[in-house]
């Protein structure tokens, strides 16, 4: 067949992943910036026809320079790079399903090993600190009073970047207690318990800025779009600088968009709450058999959270093995 390559990868991104169940769309995103960086690739580093290329050319030696090339040229992570070459591998293990002649190529790709990361710390605030960073924002200004309650709304609900960039009114469901729904990884869904005092000032804002159209995004920037993980990450950085400047002893760590998860985490972790339920509040779905079916009631999950989402002073006591359990499952599940 002239140009396979392009033949199944039309197919691969038209008919093959739209089929799979459950994948999300930033997963889809992530495939087609693979392939658009791979062919750009072959072309200005290889110097390959891409108007030629066949999937035999697609070779173990191949694949391995153009992870190479993002770790040294492109300057990309470790777990960037695992990402690239999982979009790849799953390319191939398509194609041997749809071609048998594929199959020892594919097995082939498919013994490229992933990376290991270093291990990663996790950075989170303090309490301390997180009631300075909440402080700084002038929520007389517009633009601030925008800042302070997304900051805010990542630390109440513990939400990863891009369920809050992606995050639309209808999401919001006002009562006792008022509850957000968050599209989380694999197009899953969680329900998210809100304090009194966060709901309060959730609807302040809705009213303020009189969000009245359930398809419009609660947060804007001040272009009137959608924010981005960069440009949230931006805003975190810029009031995690202010508050160093004022508290030279405090704010050590790199912060970053999941910071703010990662202290939810630890703070409920550290007021008592059980891991199991936090577990479920940031929404890892990977833990083993025992812990699914220990799962609880939600009702009592939606109790032990509310009860916990003050920023108070914390004096419950918990084990450094309980705590070591929740930093390692933030390390493997962002």
């Amino acid at each position: 067949m002239k140009n396979d390559f392009t033949h199944y990868l039309t197919k691969f991104f038209a008919e093959h992943l739209p089929s799979i169940k459950g994948l999300s769309t930033n997963t889809v995103s992530s495939y087609k910036d693979t392939f658009l960086l791979y062919i750009n690739f072959l072309d200005n580093e290889k110097k390959t026809n891409i108007d030629k290329l066949m999937i035999k050319d697609i070779t173990k030696e191949i694949v391995e320079d153009f992870l190479n090339y993002l770790e040294i040229k492109r300057k990309n992570c470790i777990a960037t790079r695992n990402q690239r070459l999982a979009a790849i591998q799953s390319f191939f293990n398509y194609l041997r399903y749809k071609d048998l002649s594929y199959m020892e190529q594919a097995s082939t790709i498919k013994s490229i090993p992933h990376k290991k990361s270093p291990t990663k710390s996790i950075s989170y605030f303090t309490m301390e600190e997180i009631k300075i960073l909440l402080n700084i924002p002038n929520t007389k200004l517009k633009n601030k009073y925008t800042d302070y309650v997304l900051l805010l709304f990542m630390y109440e609900t513990g939400c990863r970047a891009s369920e809050l960039t992606s995050f639309k009114m209808k999401q919001v469901r006002f009562g006792q207690p008022t509850t957000v729904i968050l599209h989380g990884k694999g197009n899953k869904n969680r329900v998210i318990p809100l304090s009194s005092s966060f709901s309060n000032i959730l609807e302040k804002y809705i009213l303020h800025f009189k969000k009245t159209n359930q398809d419009s995004y609660l947060f804007l920037s001040n272009q009137l779009k959608p924010y981005t993980s960069k440009g949230i990450e931006y805003i975190l950085k810029k009031y995690v600088e202010e508050a160093r400047e004022r508290n030279s002893n405090l704010f050590k760590d790199n912060y970053h968009n999941h910071s703010m998860r990662h202290t939810r985490a630890m703070h409920l972790l550290e007021a008592g709450v059980n891991l199991i339920y936090i577990r479920d509040f940031l929404g890892h779905s990977s833990i083993s058999t025992t812990e699914i079916y220990a799962k609880t009631n939600p009702k009592i999950k939606e109790k032990e959270i509310i009860s916990h989402s003050k920023l108070i002073n914390v004096e419950s006591k918990y084990s450094e093995d309980t705590k070591q359990k929740l930093i390692n499952m933030l390390k493997q599940k962002i």
